[in-house]
């Protein structure tokens, strides 16, 4: 066989630019700009030895057919391209030309990224046999070299990175399935979902702060050869909080894995779904989450990839009865059994814990059904429905006792809801430091008990829409520390960072009705978890 081809460094940025590799004419300025400015400054890694990584686009043979040539591809490319520049990490080298496959091209680089690359592209043209004919005498000949060429690459210590429908090319080539993890099997999504962070430690998902978060996109569902025996989620669709009713869902055991890694030989291996919609490119936190996987890739992050098999996944979590994994139930659905309250206010009915107060019941005070155990940092999980007046979840609150004077039987920290809206999402310390975090607000409390409102997580009243007292809601409640995050729906109402030494640290946990006109408040499905 004769001599392949070779492409070093600055031939290799040459012919992008004489095969049509590049397709960044269709970024314009402002969004070049929104991309330029999310891109963090550095990388978090510092690299080891300075790197190289090939941008891999689809073929122009293949682009015209692309349904990701518009807004997919050219904005992946100059994000990665930015990505690279921008924070030193790597020196990104950007084709679509084949010969960037061969052994002898293939070797000057640390890690590939899949641009969403499409179709069958391992397998040459006849534009790309015009240049590769010295590899070989036909076609089949030339694409075993190149099929050879990545597999070994990867093999001996070279990184991936497959971005969205990169995964949905080669589907004739098992081998190139196996490597990557997974194939495509479809989107039944495009609309905004939740997305659970598995690990909220793994060094990959620092981008996202350990939280579990909404976005819209074209959301994939993978099939065979994906197996949790064989690749490390990190991120998964939250099905709990997911519309489940579109079409065209093939699973049936709620696995739907978004990103993962996963060891090929010597090599690492790192795929997302997400990369689709134009807007998730100029995403702080997806572009720190790309630019982690590829220096991941590149063999500078260290992380762990060994696969972390899952029996019945905790996906399924959310599609069969009991408490999540790693959560227990604080409530039986049938009784009342660790909990103290006033037997003429709380009850059971329909399983759910049940408050009710009528034109009869005289409230002097909000009356409370209270936990058995004091609480410190904790996530807590249940639903909720409310009719009339107002309610909420106490935390790490002080309680009454004989003798004492405080004005409530429960005194502290509440995640409010109420039928007027005014409190739904609200942070409150009654009777004590008063309202700490308004919907929609990120708020730090300095040590010396200043507030002061530093971010938003949303507008209050889109917020404010996305809960439905009529109907059961999720309410989701994550406390550790001085941190405490309120979600409604999968939907972040607020977020505080209490420094304040007089903050509460530990104390009961109860639910409540409020003194006012006739109410009605509802509970099921209480998990809770130790943090």
């Amino acid at each position: 066989m004769k001599r392949p081809l070779v492409f070093p460094a600055l031939s290799s940025l040459l012919c992008v630019l004489a095969f049509g590799g590049s397709v960044l004419a269709d970024v314009n300025s402002h969004q070049a700009e929104l991309i330029r400015e999310a891109v963090a400054d550095s990388p978090r890694a510092t690299p080891k030895k300075p790197r190289t990584v090939l941008i891999w686009n689809t073929p122009p043979e293949f682009m015209d057919k692309d349904p990701h040539k518009g807004y997919c591809i050219p904005f992946g490319e100059y994000a990665m391209k930015t990505l690279g520049e921008k924070t030193g990490a790597f020196r990104p080298i950007v084709s679509g030309d084949l010969a960037m496959y061969l052994p002898e091209n293939i070797r000057q680089f640390d890690a590939i990224v899949m641009n969403n690359s499409s179709r069958s592209w391992i397998q040459p043209t006849d534009r790309d046999m015009e240049r590769l004919k010295d590899c070989g005498p036909d076609k089949e000949t030339v694409e075993q070299i190149l099929r050879k060429s990545l597999l070994d690459f990867v093999t001996d210590g070279g990184g991936i990175v497959a971005c969205h429908y990169a995964i949905g090319a080669n589907k004739h080539w098992p081998e190139f399935s196996e490597m990557l993890g997974a194939t495509f099997t479809g989107h039944p999504w495009n609309e905004e979902v939740a997305i659970r962070v598995e690990e909220p430690g793994h060094p990959l998902l620092a981008a996202f702060e350990g939280k579990d978060f909404r976005l819209a996109d074209e959301i994939y569902e993978f099939g065979g050869p994906y197996s949790r025996e064989k690749v490390r989620v990190l991120l998964s669709l939250d099905t709990k909080n997911t519309n489940m009713g579109v079409p065209w869902i093939h699973r049936t055991d709620g696995d739907f894995a978004q990103a993962w890694v996963k060891p090929y030989g010597q090599g690492r291996v790192f795929c997302t779904g997400f990369a689709h919609r134009t807007e998730h490119w100029w995403n702080p936190a997806l572009l720190q989450f790309l630019l982690d996987g590829i220096q991941f890739a590149t063999g500078d992050l260290e992380a762990p990839m060994s696969p972390r098999p899952i029996t019945a996944i905790d996906a399924t979590e959310e599609t069969t009865a009991g408490p999540p994994k790693g959560f227990i139930s604080l409530f039986d659905g049938k009784t009342l059994d660790g909990w103290t309250g006033d037997p003429k206010i709380w009850s059971v009915s329909d399983g759910a814990i049940t408050g009710r107060t009528t034109t009869e019941t005289k409230l002097r005070e909000n009356n409370f059904l209270v936990w058995k155990d004091e609480v410190e940092d904790f996530e807590l999980r249940l639903k909720f429905r409310l009719e009339n007046g107002n309610s909420g979840i106490y935390y790490r609150c002080l309680q009454r006792k004989e003798g004492e004077t405080y004005r409530d039987p429960v005194v502290g920290t509440q995640a409010d809801f109420d039928a007027s809206g005014r409190w739904t999402g609200v942070i409150m310390e009654f009777l004590l430091r008063n309202v700490l975090a308004e919907r929609g607000q990120k708020v730090v409390i300095d040590e010396a008990g200043k507030r002061e409102v530093v971010g938003s997580v949303g507008d209050p009243e889109e917020l404010l829409a996305a809960v439905n007292l009529d109907q059961y809601n999720d309410y989701t409640m994550i406390a550790q520390g001085g941190h405490v995050v309120l979600k409604i729906n999968g939907k972040t109402m607020c977020e505080l960072d209490d420094r304040d030494p007089r903050r509460l640290v530990r104390g009961v946990l109860a639910v409540q009705v409020h003194v006012g006109p006739p109410m009605q408040v509802w509970f099921k499905d209480i998990y809770f978890r130790k943090l």
